[in-house]
């Protein structure tokens, strides 16, 4: 007899990839990110329906990435970014726009988000952003941790 499970289930592996909170004021347009996001192999981790609350889950879960709605009621895109990256400094913030026009003059670049992504837009790109935002967060991560041992 093999040591093993005796279930026939598989012994859980480490998850590697970069873990996202959705911020989106749309439950329907929520459920359809979310979805797509798992499909390609993206872990989503927690979700906010406005930026204020999106500020809380993202102090509490410390993702990689968030995907940020631009206009949402109350607390809106640009100043949730804002909020989340003076508290959270690693965590890159892709924001979503329905835009695909000019941006408003007051940027999300301007107030440390990674980039800027239409609504709409294929998988393939979402996914790509996603994972060059997950690198920059590992790459920002390693700095850090490469000056504290140096210092």
């Amino acid at each position: 007899m093999s040591p093993g499970p005796t279930d026939g289930a598989a012994p859980s592996l480490p998850r590697f990839g970069p873990r996202v909170v959705l911020v989106e004021d749309d439950r329907a347009n929520r459920a359809l990110l979310k979805e797509t996001l798992e499909s390609c192999g993206i872990e989503v981790v927690g979700e906010a329906s406005d930026g204020l609350e999106s500020i809380g889950v993202v102090h509490h879960l410390r993702p990689d990435v968030v995907l940020m709605d631009l206009l949402m009621p109350g607390v809106g895109g640009i100043e949730a970014t804002r909020t989340i990256k003076s508290q959270v400094r690693f965590t890159q913030v892709i924001v979503l726009t329905a835009y695909d026009g000019p941006l408003p003059t007051r940027g999300a670049h301007e107030v440390g988000a990674y980039a800027y992504l239409v609504k709409g837009c294929s998988t393939e790109l979402m996914r790509d952003v996603i994972e060059q935002a997950y690198l920059r967060c590992l790459a920002l991560r390693e700095d850090a941790r490469g000056r504290r041992d140096a210092g």
